[in-house]
């Protein structure tokens, strides 16, 4: 204990100090004077005969007559008379009656004070300790209390707020108001009122009851948070400990967690998308080379097959060629699909109007008229879309690959 070594006495009993107590007793007649004592005289009063010695000077009371002690100590009252050396005794004075004495007089009683003081000392001791124990109690309680770091209440059976610790008054209440004498509803939500009264009406000791709420702030603005109740009882009154644990950051870290999934579920959805798209598109494409193949190349393998002259062979084949390249994707360009609508004659023409030769020189290349020259290259242009366009059929042969 702090300034006082814990008295490990016992404490006296109330019969001890009664046998403990030595009365003095004197019979003194109607002037005051003594006539008989009885037991045991008191240690610290003077030692004089005590017969016919008026009983204020056996006691000291220093007073001088009989009528002055009987005006200063009033008779049939308890009077503590102090003797010096911190030692003291308590007086009483009865008087006699005539039908108890024929001439009166007086009782007087003085009890020596010193196992009460005793009594008196060890219980104030008692108390001391006492005292200071609930007091370390006090200040053990509030460091742990004060440590918690969820808002923490005490709260008594009617539902006021008795303590809150420094969580709770610095997240539910403002700078300059204090928790306690509140009512603990004010903490909630309204639709949360009755679940937590009925919590304090139902819950018996060491249970607990807890519930997801909205905690109401300092600002009145509501919160998620973990109620959870406990009943503590005491001999004649119950007390509830009330903790809400702030849920807000796992909140956002939920609503986080549901939009990162539904981000993932969109993405699934995209990538399963993109999938069916590239089936789709692979699909088209094996579809569109096959109408490649047989609409444009297998003509063009027949003429092969079938031509005599081996530059028109030639020719068909680079054709050939080049279209596989492009189909392979080593080459940009589109397909040359013009080229294999033309006749074996017209792809001679084509082939010398590409190395640059003229119209006579062609007609006598393939001996034929100029006129005939004429009339494959009209109809050359017209395969290949040139008609009525100003680009000339060298040009646009120029720009292809070789066909010779």
């Amino acid at each position: 204990m702090k300034g006082r070594k814990k008295n490990t006495a016992p404490l006296m009993e109330t019969s001890d100090v009664i046998e403990a107590w030595d009365d003095f007793i004197l019979f003194a007649d109607e002037k005051g004077l003594v006539s008989e004592t009885y037991g045991t005289r008191l240690a610290y009063l003077p030692d004089m005969a005590g017969k016919r010695e008026p009983f204020w000077n056996v006691l000291t009371l220093s007073t001088s007559s009989l009528k002055e002690t009987l005006d200063r100590f009033p008779p049939l009252q308890i009077h503590e008379i102090s003797c010096g050396e911190a030692r003291s005794f308590l007086l009483r004075i009865i008087p006699l009656s005539a039908a108890t004495a024929e001439y009166g007089g007086y009782i007087v009683i003085a009890t020596d004070n010193r196992p009460m003081e005793a009594l008196y000392e060890n219980y104030e001791e008692r108390l001391e300790d006492n005292i200071s124990a609930w007091s370390d109690s006090i200040t053990l309680f509030n460091a742990f209390f004060d440590t918690v770091l969820d808002a923490t209440f005490l709260i008594d059976e009617a539902g006021g707020i008795i303590a809150a610790n420094s969580a709770a008054q610095e997240k539910l209440a403002r700078p300059e108001q204090s928790l306690a004498g509140e009512d603990c509803t004010r903490l909630l939500g309204k639709r949360f009122h009755p679940a937590i009264r009925n919590a304090m009406h139902t819950l018996r000791a060491k249970e607990l009851w807890t519930e997801n709420v909205v905690a109401i702030d300092g600002d009145g603005e509501g919160f998620p948070a973990e109620a959870t109740l406990r009943k503590i009882d005491f001999a004649d009154y119950a007390l509830f400990q009330l903790i809400l644990h702030d849920l807000t950051s796992h909140e956002e870290l939920k609503e986080d967690l549901q939009e990162k999934q539904a981000e993932v579920r969109e993405k699934e959805i995209a990538l399963r998308q993109v999938i069916k798209s590239s089936v789709e598109d692979r699909k088209e494409m094996r579809e569109q080379l096959t109408s490649q193949v047989r609409k444009q190349m297998l003509p063009a393998l027949e003429r092969i097959t079938t031509s005599d002259t081996p530059e028109v062979r030639e020719g068909y084949k680079t054709v050939i060629e080049d279209q596989l390249v492009d189909l392979a994707g080593e080459s940009p360009g589109e397909f040359d699909s013009d080229l294999l609508r033309l006749s074996p004659r017209e792809m001679e023409v084509c082939q010398l109007i590409q190395l640059g030769r003229s119209g006579k020189e062609i007609a006598q290349l393939l001996n034929m008229s100029f006129e005939t020259v004429q009339t494959h290259r009209k109809n050359i242009r017209k395969k290949l879309g040139l008609r009525g366009r100003k680009a000339s059929l060298f040009t646009y042969l120029r720009q292809k690959p070789s066909l010779a």
